[in-house]
């Protein structure tokens, strides 16, 4: 079996009892050329102590600490642990999500010399993992990967790709700017790079922690703000200017799916904002893509009108 090096990059911050359960499942793989980069994001909690005693046992741990100079942020993280990386392949991973057994193993014996990347499925657990689903995963009707993925047929989390290293390098990693849909982003736009070619593994193999158990997850209720909301409809807003720019041609449902789907996000931070001023600063700031959504074809002109409205009722009225 191929023995390449596999670099896993974890950001941390204040995980310091639940990053055990997932470091302790990276240790199980029955594949053990790895090496695994913790980057704390500055945690206050004994985050340092807990990954010390694992380095301490294996020495294929590794910790760094984000830079100051570096925005905080765990795709601040990802992005500086890829420049730590020695892998031929790379797979970040989160600091709350599972591995099983054969994580890697299946992914790694998957790759080509032609292929880019390989992408499995997972199920989601309660924060307690007592409660369980398998990812949707809908994509052998004809359609392309992109389109599955932005239409939300198929649920990709942070590690469910395995990357070669090489491709990556001269590409534009995590968004550093956003918060929220950071790893549907990163990969709506690596799935839109042309001549990518990758393998699909229809297995689950990490568990990935969702729902609102812990204050701790970014998703988590408590955590909402303003910021988070638009990063979603700036993701979405991608799906729909990629698309665009590469002239996929997806058709007329993926281009009103979307669109809607776009708008709806913008509304949901609008009304997040109390301010009156700061809700007018916000139509300002981003009508630029509101634009290119309304400019889709499938928007009608009472659509359009609908949307508008709807946007100066949240502003005035909220």
């Amino acid at each position: 079996m191929n023995k390449e090096l596999v670099s896993i990059i974890i950001p941390v911050f204040n995980r310091e009892l639940i990053v055990k359960k997932t470091l302790d499942s990276i240790i199980e793989q029955t594949y053990t050329n790895w090496e695994c980069i913790i980057v704390d994001d500055g945690s206050t909690d004994n985050t340092e102590k807990t990954i010390a005693k694992y380095i301490q046992q294996d020495s294929r741990f590794k910790y760094a600490k984000r830079p100051k100079h570096l925005i905080k942020g765990a795709n601040s993280c990802r992005n500086y642990g890829f420049t730590l990386a020695k892998g031929k392949y790379i797979n970040w991973f989160d600091s709350d999500d599972l591995m099983q057994p054969n994580f890697l193993e299946e992914k790694v014996k998957s790759f080509t010399n032609q292929t880019h990347a390989v992408i499995h499925r997972n199920n989601y657990a309660n924060y307690q993992l007592t409660q369980f689903r398998d990812s949707k995963f809908e994509y052998k009707n004809g359609k392309s990967l992109f389109y599955n993925y932005a239409m939300e047929f198929i649920e990709i989390q942070t590690c469910g790709f395995m990357w070669k290293h090489d491709f990556l390098k001269d590409k534009k990693l995590f968004d550093e700017a956003i918060q929220r849909y950071q790893d549907n982003e990163f990969h709506i736009r690596m799935l839109s790079v042309e001549l990518f070619n990758f393998k699909i593994l229809d297995k689950v193999l990490a568990t990935i922690r969702s729902g609102d158990g812990h204050d701790s997850q970014i998703s988590a209720k408590v955590n909402v703000t303003k910021q988070k909301l638009y990063d979603v409809f700036y993701c979405r807003f991608q799906c729909l200017k990629l698309a665009k720019d590469k002239d996929f041609n997806l058709g007329n449902v993926f281009n009103k799916v979307i669109s809607k789907k776009t708008l709806w996000s913008f509304y949901a931070g609008l009304r997040f904002e109390t301010s009156l001023i700061k809700r007018i600063k916000d139509v300002v700031k981003y009508y630029s893509r509101l634009h290119l959504v309304y400019s889709n074809p499938q928007m009608s002109y009472l659509d359009i009108f609908k949307s508008q409205f709807y946007i100066l009722k949240i502003v005035f009225f909220r």
